[in-house]
């Protein structure tokens, strides 16, 4: 208990309150930059802590950790741009609702949804720390790859009424996923000889330019006459009792998925964001008004992605083990300070955890705060003309893309997915397949091969694992079930 009101009097402290809002504020433009996100911002902020005691260096981190996952959403909502992996699913219905002229309506169901979710994901690293890591650790290659193929049967529910083109987009997606150095062999496979692409075609370079510069082209060719509408006034970006009544469900069942997914290593918001949009699609009474501007498809995937910043801290803090990037920054953060996560770092800097675990909370709670004095902000960019739009987000992409790796062949792939989408976009061919394969096939392939080097060539292996027979039977129930209700819908 002392150890708790030390870290109170560390967070609650001038120096804690200035880290908090500090760290939420930047934060927030990082994630809203496209091609920084939070991994990034932490890696150029860390210099600026050296000097700092661990506790507040801590405290401003992961401040900017929970936040940039939120500002992620804010360029996915207004410009069709996600800013972060993790707001690739909330750009489908969040930019819908912004061309229906309620810009506002989502950037508040954004903003309350991350910030539930991150207090229900910190609460879970407060109690839940040392219980639920050492449940991630049973998972092993076949049950990794279970939870892969599960999550790609979202494809059935991502494919706007036709199936076939769902499936299509989601095999070109696998397809991208195996160019690069094989991960097993070390062997380069499609690179045609190309340098650039041994490293394969990074993920952010395609999500920007399937969904910011196909939206640009779009905008360019002047087919969208919509008047959007935000509040220019600074207000709190309170949801009314109507809408948590309609939405509350929602965010807690994000925020459940988002919590347990971030425990799991190498899974995050990329991941988590897709299978949250996927549980709200399959479980509400209108699954047809997904992608066309529900409420539901915004809240769902923001719980989520917020969530995973206390399940990915989990297995930091008790095992020493990063869960995401971003957390494996925080791990060399701690380092310079003298510091290694793990068990012992329980009893050899008490306040130090307890200041990074009650932060998290808190940082939840200022996000709501500094979200609602930005909300004004934001609804200046919807001032502007269509045109002057396209080529602000043309020039956020470019920007973006270059960022990655300060290269210009990222460029010009980022131009070249932009023409795909803008192409898809004509046959209504649906981009979210595409960018869901993309982010599993590295997990799948991995652990699929994996496992048979294991077991020796044994496929017995995906099923004596009772983890990994659970989920192949998830994945076969859920395309099963939207195939048979499209098969009794027409009967």
């Amino acid at each position: 208990m002392s150890s708790i009101m030390d870290a109170f009097a560390v967070i609650f402290s001038f120096s804690g309150l200035a880290c908090l809002v500090i760290g939420t504020a930047v934060g927030v433009v990082v994630g809203a930059l496209p091609g920084l996100g939070p991994s990034i911002g932490i890696t150029l902020l860390i210099p600026f802590t050296y000097n700092m005691p661990p506790e507040l260096s801590m405290l401003l981190l992961v401040a900017l950790y929970m936040a940039a996952e939120y500002g992620g959403s804010v360029s996915a909502i207004l410009l069709s741009t996600p800013g972060t992996a993790a707001a690739a699913a909330t750009a489908i219905d969040g930019y819908a609702m912004t061309r229906q002229g309620r810009a506002n309506e989502a950037l508040a169901i954004s903003l309350n949804a991350s910030c539930v979710g991150g207090l229900i994901g910190a609460f879970a690293l407060l109690l839940l720390a040392k219980p639920l890591a050492s449940v991630a650790l049973e998972f092993g290659p076949a049950a990794y790859f279970s939870v892969g193929l599960f999550g790609l049967t979202s494809v059935a529910s991502l494919s706007s009424g036709s199936l076939v083109k769902g499936l299509l987009a989601g095999a070109f997606g696998l397809a991208i996923a195996t160019i690069g150095i094989d991960p097993i062999s070390g062997v380069p496979r499609f690179t045609f000889g190309v340098p650039e692409l041994f490293e394969g075609i990074p993920f952010l370079t395609a999500l920007i330019g399937l969904f910011a510069v196909s939206e640009a082209f779009s905008l360019a060719e002047g087919g969208k006459t919509e008047t959007h509408s935000i509040t220019p006034r600074v207000r709190f970006a309170l949801l009314s009792l109507t809408q948590w009544r309609k939405l509350g469900s929602t965010i807690v069942s994000g925020s459940v998925i988002g919590t347990l997914l971030g425990i799991l290593p190498g899974v995050g918001g990329n991941i988590a964001c897709w299978v949250s949009y996927d549980f709200s699609r399959r479980r509400s009474k209108n699954p047809d008004d997904f992608g066309k501007g529900e409420p539901a498809g915004v809240a769902a995937p923001e719980s989520a992605n917020n969530a995973t910043v206390g399940g990915a801290m989990i297995p930091l803090m008790a095992l020493g083990v990063p869960g995401s990037p971003t957390t494996a920054v925080l791990v060399g953060a701690l380092i310079l300070h003298g510091l290694r996560p793990g068990p012992e770092l329980f009893a050899s800097e008490p306040v130090l955890v307890n200041t990074v675990l009650w932060g998290l909370a808190m940082t939840s709670i200022v996000l709501f705060f500094v979200g609602s004095l930005l909300l004004p902000v934001w609804g200046w960019v919807l001032r502007l003309s269509n045109s002057v739009i396209a080529v602000g987000i043309g020039c956020m992409a470019m920007l973006g893309a270059f960022a990655l790796r300060n290269l210009m062949f990222d460029v010009y792939m980022t131009l070249a997915f932009g023409v795909l989408g803008y192409i898809l976009k004509k046959f209504k061919i649906p981009m979210a397949p595409i960018i869901l394969s993309m982010v599993l096939g590295y997990l799948i392939e991995t652990n699929y091969r994996t496992a048979l080097i294991t077991s020796h060539g044994d496929y017995a292996i995906f099923v004596t694992s009772p983890l990994s027979l659970l989920f192949l039977v998830l994945s076969v129930l859920s395309l099963l079930l939207p195939i048979w209700g499209k098969l009794k819908s027409r009967r």
